[in-house]
C-alpha cells in the first residue's frame, strides 16, 4: 500500500499557502478599500455640507426675492399713487355725478338704494341722449356782448384813408357826415406809474392882527413812510401782488425798472419791514386775540421754507379759521405747542391758573367745549386729551384713503371693487347730511334725515369692526379709531363733515410756496403769515383786500400813533357799513 500521506500533507501546505497569499491579497484590498471608503466617506461629507450651505443660500435668496417682491409691490403702489397726484383729477373734485354705476349691491336705508360704482375717466354732467360738443349752441339767439359801464373811456378815431375819399372819376374828395359812425367797444389795459405832484396851497393874511404869520401853509401830506418817495397805492400794490397774486417782489421790481423807476431791493424791503412792524404787526396782533374768542374752529398746516445764515430750515405755516376770521402762524415746530399758543394762549406745561395739563386735564361739560374740525394729525389729539376741544376728523380724508387703495393697487379688482363701495357710501353720507342741514334742528324734516344718517352710520360702523387682514385693514382700523371724532357733527350739526374750507384757505401758501419758495429771514415769514391772515379774512367777510389794505394804510398815516382801540375798529369785520360797502368785493 502506498503511503500518500505526505502527498497531501504537502497539497495542503501548497493550498494553505495559496490560501495565505490570497488573504494577504485581500487584506492588502480591504485597506486600499478602507482608504477609498473613508476619502469617499470625507467627499460624501463635504458633499451634505455644500448641499446644506446650498440650501441655506436657496433659503436666503427665496426670502430676499419675496422681500423683493413686495418691496417692488409696494413701490410700485406708491408710484402710481405720486403718478395720480401729480397728473390725475384730485378725487375732491369728483361728485356722484361722475360715477358710473356698475353691479347692484343695495345698502338698505329705508327709500335710499346704494350702487357700488366705478370713477368715470371724465366727469359726466349729461345723459348720453343730452351729451352735446362745446361752444354755441345752434339757433340759441344768445346773450350779446356785455360792456362795462363804469370804466373810463378813451376815444381812438379810426380815420379812413384818403385815397378812399378821393372819386376816381371826378377827383373830388368826399365829405364827412356828422352823426354816421359805426362804435364798436373794446375793454383794454393800461397799467402806468405816474407822479403825483403835491402842491401845497399858501394863503396870506388880509388883516393887520398882531400874532399873525405872514404866510398860512397847508399841511404835509401824511404817508405811511413819513417823507417817503413812494405812495401807500404802491406799497399795497406790492404785498397784494405777493401775497394774493403769488408774484415774487424781484419780478415786480423788474417791471417797475422797465417803466423807467430807478427803484432798488434794499429799499423796498427795508420800508416793508419798516410798514410790517409798525402797521401790520399790531393789526395781526388783535387778529390773533380775536381769533381765540370763537366757539369753534378748522386748523390745518402746511410746509414752509426759511433760508437763514446758516441755511435752509423747514418751517410750518399754521392756519386757523372760525367764523370771521383766517389767521396764519409761522412756527418752526409742527407740535400741538402751535395750536395750544395760538387758540387758548397756554403751554404745555400749565394752565393760566397754574393747572398742569400734562399731569391734570381740563374738566369741562362737552357741550361747554370749542370744537375743531381737523384731519387726524396727532399733535390735534394732544388738546382733547388735555380736555380743551372736541375733535370733528374730516371725512374727506376717510374717503382720501379708499381712493388710495384705488390708486395703489388698480389691478386687484376685488379690493378696487370693495373701495369703490366705500367711496359711494361716503358720497352718500355727505348726501344725507346735507339735506339734513337744510332744515330747522329739530324740525320733523330734520328728524327724517338725522335718522338716515344715524342708520347708514351704524351700518359703517359694524362693516369697520369687522377683522381685516390684507390692505383692507389700514383704512378701517382708522375709522375704527376715530370713530367718535368722525360722528360728532350727528350731534352738533353746525359742524361740517370735512375740513375742506381750511384746505382750501391755505392753498394760496402752497401757490405762493411755489413761486418764491420761501423767506430769507424770520420777519419775512411772519410778515407772509400776516399778509395771508390780512387778504384771507378780508376775502371770508367779502371785503377787496386792495381796497380795504388802502384804507388801513391811509387811516394809520393820518392817526399817527394808533392804540388798540382805534386798530381793533380798523379789522374787516369791524368796519363801518358805509365803508365796507365801498370795499365790497365783486365777484366773478
Amino acid at each position: 500500500m502506498i503511503n500518500t500521506f505526505p502527498n497531501f500533507v504537502s497539497a495542503r501546505i501548497d493550498e494553505f499557502e495559496k490560501l495565505r497569499r490570497e488573504n494577504e491579497q485581500l487584506r492588502a484590498i480591504f485597506e486600499t478599500a478602507n482608504e477609498e471608503f473613508a476619502k469617499l466617506k470625507r467627499r460624501v461629507s463635504l458633499l451634505e455640507e455644500e448641499l446644506r450651505h446650498e440650501k441655506e443660500k436657496d433659503r436666503i435668496l427665496e426670502e430676499d426675492n419675496r422681500s423683493l417682491k413686495l418691496e417692488l409691490g409696494e413701490s410700485k403702489s406708491v408710484v402710481k399713487k405720486l403718478s395720480s397726484m401729480l397728473f390725475g383729477l384730485k378725487s375732491e373734485k369728483l361728485k356722484i355725478s361722475d360715477i358710473d354705476i356698475k353691479d347692484t349691491v343695495v345698502l338698505e336705508a329705508e327709500e335710499i338704494v346704494i350702487h357700488p360704482a366705478v370713477i368715470k375717466s371724465e366727469p359726466s354732467f349729461f345723459s348720453e341722449e343730452e351729451k352735446r360738443s362745446k361752444g354755441a349752441i345752434h339757433g340759441h339767439p344768445g346773450y350779446g356782448r356785455k360792456i362795462p359801464t363804469d370804466l373810463p373811456i378813451t376815444e381812438v378815431v379810426i380815420e379812413t384813408p384818403e385815397a378812399e375819399l378821393v372819386c376816381d372819376k371826378c377827383g373830388k374828395v368826399a365829405a364827412k357826415k356828422p352823426g354816421i359812425e359805426a362804435v364798436s367797444w373794446q375793454v383794454s389795459i393800461r397799467k402806468e406809474y405816474y407822479l403825483k405832484k403835491i402842491i401845497r396851497t399858501a394863503y396870506g393874511p388880509t388883516c393887520k392882527c398882531s400874532g399873525k404869520s405872514s404866510i398860512i401853509m397847508s399841511p404835509p401830506v401824511a404817508g405811511i413812510i413819513p417823507k417817503g418817495k413812494y405812495s401807500e397805492e404802491v406799497w399795497v400794490d406790492i404785498l397784494v401782488s405777493k401775497y394774493m397774486g403769488h408774484m415774487p417782489v424781484d419780478r415786480q421790481l423788474f417791471e417797475m425798472v422797465q417803466a423807467g423807476i430807478d427803484i432798488k431791493a434794499g429799499m423796498v424791503f427795508n420800508n416793508l419791514k419798516r410798514i410790517y412792524f409798525n402797521h401790520l404787526e399790531p393789526l395781526y396782533e388783535i387778529l390773533l386775540s380775536d381769533l381765540r374768542l370763537a366757539e369753534r374752529w378748522h386748523i390745518d398746516e402746511t410746509r414752509w421754507k426759511l433760508f437763514l445764515e446758516e441755511g435752509s430750515e423747514l418751517w410750518y405755516m399754521w392756519a386757523f379759521r372760525s367764523e370771521k376770521i383766517v389767521a396764519f402762524v409761522l412756527d418752526p415746530s409742527r407740535a400741538a405747542s402751535v395750536p395750544l399758543k395760538t387758540l387758548f394762549n397756554l403751554t404745555p406745561g400749565e394752565s393760566e391758573s397754574g393747572l398742569h395739563l400734562n399731569i391734570i386735564p381740563i374738566q369741562a361739560d362737552a357741550d361747554q367745549m370749542k370744537k375743531l374740525n381737523v384731519d387726524r394729525y396727532s399733535a390735534y389729539k394732544v388738546l382733547a386729551k388735555y380736555g380743551l376741544v372736541q375733535l370733528s376728523y374730516c371725512w374727506a380724508h376717510v374717503r382720501r384713503d379708499f381712493i388710495d387703495i384705488q390708486k395703489k393697487f388698480p389691478n386687484n379688482r376685488e379690493l378696487c371693487k370693495w373701495a369703490e363701495e366705500w367711496v359711494v357710501k361716503i358720497a352718500e353720507l355727505y348726501r344725507i347730511n346735507n339735506e339734513r342741514v337744510k332744515y330747522m334742528n329739530g324740525s320733523e324734516s330734520f328728524q327724517k334725515y338725522n335718522a338716515k344718517l344715524q342708520k347708514t352710520l351704524g351700518e359703517m360702523k359694524t362693516d369697520s369692526e369687522k377683522v381685516y387682514s390684507d390692505e383692507r385693514a389700514g383704512p378701517m382700523n382708522s375709522m375704527k379709531e376715530h370713530w367718535n371724532g368722525l360722528t360728532l357733527f350727528v350731534e352738533y350739526s353746525e359742524l361740517p363733515m370735512d375740513n375742506n374750507l381750511m384746505e382750501n384757505g391755505i392753498r394760496p401758501c402752497a401757490l405762493g410756496r411755489n413761486n418764491f419758495l420761501g423767506n430769507h429771514s424770520i420777519w419775512g415769514g411772519n410778515l407772509a403769515a400776516c399778509m395771508y391772515s390780512i387778504i384771507q379774512t378780508c376775502l371770508l367777510n367779502n371785503i377787496n383786500p386792495r381796497a380795504y389794505l388802502l384804507h388801513y394804510f391811509v387811516v394809520c398815516a393820518n392817526n399817527g400813533c394808533m392804540d388798540s382801540d382805534k386798530t381793533r375798529a380798523c379789522l374787516p369785520y369791524n368796519l363801518d357799513v358805509a365803508i365796507r360797502e365801498k370795499m365790497t368785493l365783486k365777484n366773478f
